[in-house]
């Protein structure tokens, strides 16, 4: 069972829950779709019949027009809850499982930004919606198989060495492939050692000692080529990658 991704999710309330000792959860049927992002303790409900029970770091989508009950007490769960409009279907073959874990810091962080800006009625419908949607996203980064996670960091590397002339950043990666900074820079360093930019910088690097050497181009036009906008940002890099300024390196070098 997934989170449908069309027709797209629609914001209803968010909030911040916690249960005394021994409490136990609402019976009801509810007519909105909830999010449970658990942070501490353990929740624990019946769904339709079916015993549900919830730790830390998990997360759980409570489908709208179930029957809920809280026969066993929880043990002093604290969780953020988003309400919400949504589709679900059995048979989608992509879209958010209901259960699954998280990343507590970036989840933990959109959620406590959601709680904030909901409390100060700071922020529009369209806001409130987009930051759904990053929580959503977040979670959905976050269930990607291994296998997958390997070849999409696979692809960014072989963009990246392709692309490396361009003004790339890492916002423009993470928007090509349809995930966040910072789980693009997970996936990445978790293949590779290191972050997608760090990657970059060491591509652009590797061509300019390479046209330094076998070129007569200056170190201003090697700085451009290479991806740099700004001399004294290619300078630095190469001075802490080498140890001595570009023109210093092309004399040594070549004697």
């Amino acid at each position: 069972m997934v989170l449908c991704r069309k027709p797209m999710c629609e914001f209803k309330f968010f909030g911040y829950r916690q249960f005394e000792k021994g409490e136990h959860h609402i019976t009801r049927v509810f007519s909105e779709s909830v999010l449970i992002l658990l942070v501490e303790g353990v929740l624990r409900f019946e769904e339709d019949g079916k015993s549900i029970t919830l730790t830390a770091g998990e997360y759980y989508i409570q489908r709208a027009g179930l029957f809920q009950s809280g026969k066993r007490a929880s043990d002093e769960p604290k969780y953020f809850f988003l309400h919400m409009n949504a589709a679900f279907s059995e048979n989608e073959p992509e879209g958010l499982p209901i259960r699954g874990k998280f990343s507590e810091g970036a989840i933990r962080a959109l959620a406590e930004e959601y709680d904030r800006l909901y409390r100060s009625r700071s922020a529009n419908f369209f806001a409130l919606n987009a930051l759904m949607f990053e929580i959503l996203a977040e979670l959905e980064n976050n269930t990607v198989p291994e296998k997958k996670r390997t070849v999409i960091a696979k692809d960014i590397k072989r963009y990246i060495a392709s692309e490396y002339h361009a003004p790339l950043s890492l916002g423009d990666i993470a928007a090509r492939y349809g995930y966040s900074e910072d789980y693009t820079i997970k996936l990445f360093k978790k293949e590779y050692g290191t972050t997608p930019y760090q990657y970059l910088i060491k591509k652009r690097l590797q061509e300019a000692e390479r046209l330094l050497l076998s070129t007569t181009m200056s170190v201003e036009e090697i700085s451009r080529k290479v991806g740099y906008n700004d001399f004294s940002t290619f300078y630095r890099d190469f001075k802490k990658r080498f140890g001595v300024s570009p023109g210093e390196y092309r004399i040594k070098q070549n004697g």
